[in-house]
């Protein structure tokens, strides 16, 4: 009978606790948004990610790694980041299935409220952990500590991992994390054939910096007939290529070259879509003495 009783209090223990991870994960689901642990003027912690602290501690690893893959995104963005801090999740399979998925999620920190592409903040998640990292092994100045942080970018291998696959997706990969990927390291030049489609096929100004700035003389014919003859005919429609059109006005402003200074005010009067962010644009345009 005792025995019998131990093995009923046990399920029933189990069974709360199970109760409580549902209770927890259906909370979370009810806010539906990624909040960090500041949010608001005064730096708050968030009760949302109160509730992940707390859901986290009761799950084991299985349970975490299943949750990486739940059909909601913000439970599965939780999950994922705690993977990769904690040094347990299998990255390159998390960014892939969230380039895939190709999903975004609500997101809150600091006073900052947006929405975000999860294969982002999975990226950015390890980029700015091995940063992290890095530079608190330097008791140096900011100085040394960047250096270490840049250095970090450049040479550890998952990150470079992480970078290929993101040169080599088809899918339409958020601006930023091109910006990231581009800006890292030199890339291995077996790379140029993808990379020279982004920026001459893709229309992708991150991609063209790139070859500009680590090819100049190899791809300068290359790099001088895009912006005369594909630039002018290339539509930019999505919220990415707003910040390639963005780039490549700024790039032809910046050139002293009255025929690019030409080019890159017949484009904007022939284009709609950067109207979107009129702001942004007019204040590159002032800076340069231009008004449209």
């Amino acid at each position: 009978m005792k025995k019998l009783l131990t093995i009923i209090f046990s399920l029933t223990i189990s069974l709360c606790f199970s109760q409580t991870k549902e209770q927890l994960i259906d909370s979370i689901i009810k806010v539906n948004r990624v909040e960090s642990d500041c949010i608001g003027i005064g730096c708050m912690v968030s009760p949302q990610y109160t509730r992940f602290q707390k859901l986290k501690k009761k799950l084991s690893e299985k349970e975490l790694i299943e949750l990486s893959k739940h059909e909601n995104p913000t439970i599965r963005t939780y999950a994922s980041k705690e993977l990769i801090q904690s040094g347990k999740g299998n990255i390159l399979e998390l960014l892939s299935t969230e380039l895939q998925k190709n999903e975004k999620v609500e997101t809150f920190e600091g006073c900052i409220m947006d929405v975000e592409p999860i294969s982002s903040i999975i990226y950015h998640e390890y980029w700015n952990k091995i940063r992290l990292e890095a530079s608190r092994k330097i008791n140096g100045n900011n100085y040394e500590q960047d250096l270490a942080m840049q250095k970090a970018v450049a040479t550890d291998f998952t990150m470079e991992k992480l970078d290929s696959v993101i040169i080599y997706s088809e899918k339409d990969v958020d601006w930023l994390i091109y910006d990231r990927v581009f800006e890292n390291r030199k890339h291995k030049d077996s790379y140029l054939p993808r990379i020279e489609e982004l920026a001459f096929k893709k229309n992708n100004s991150y991609a063209f910096d790139y070859l500009k700035k680590y090819y100049p003389s190899e791809y300068s014919e290359k790099l001088k007939k895009y912006l005369t003859t594909d630039f002018p005919k290339a539509k930019f429609q999505t919220e990415n290529e707003i910040f390639y059109l963005h780039s490549y006005i700024e790039t032809l402003l910046e050139s002293n070259n009255e025929e690019f200074k030409k080019i890159a005010i017949s484009k904007l009067r022939t284009e709609e879509i950067w109207k979107k962010r009129k702001g942004w644009f007019n204040t590159t345009l002032k800076k340069h003495g231009i008004e449209l």
